[in-house]
């Protein structure tokens, strides 16, 4: 009897995924046909795209990046404290 329940949970996965399977490859045939009726590219193209140009920016924008700007000087000196005596 155990092994009936795993079989049937295994054929409703397999059921769900291949209905997910079809959903998408539904969506993307959909989307390239409106590519080539329209001239749009698809939304998820256009964020990919959109990435990977911001990516580009961000490691030349590193590259160029020297490093001593990084380091700052500054004079070192001793404060002096003040007592509870002196203020008064």
């Amino acid at each position: 009897m155990n092994w009936l329940i795993k079989i049937f949970f295994l054929l409703i996965a397999i059921m769900l995924l291949s209905a997910v399977l079809m959903f998408s490859l539904l969506g993307l045939l959909l989307s390239l046909l409106r590519w080539l009726i329209t001239g749009q590219k698809p939304q998820m193209a256009v964020i990919f795209s959109s990435y990977r140009q911001w990516q580009k920016q961000a490691t030349q924008h590193m590259r160029r990046r020297q490093p001593d700007e990084d380091i700052i000087e500054a004079e070192v000196r001793e404060v002096p404290s003040q007592r509870l005596e002196d203020k008064r």
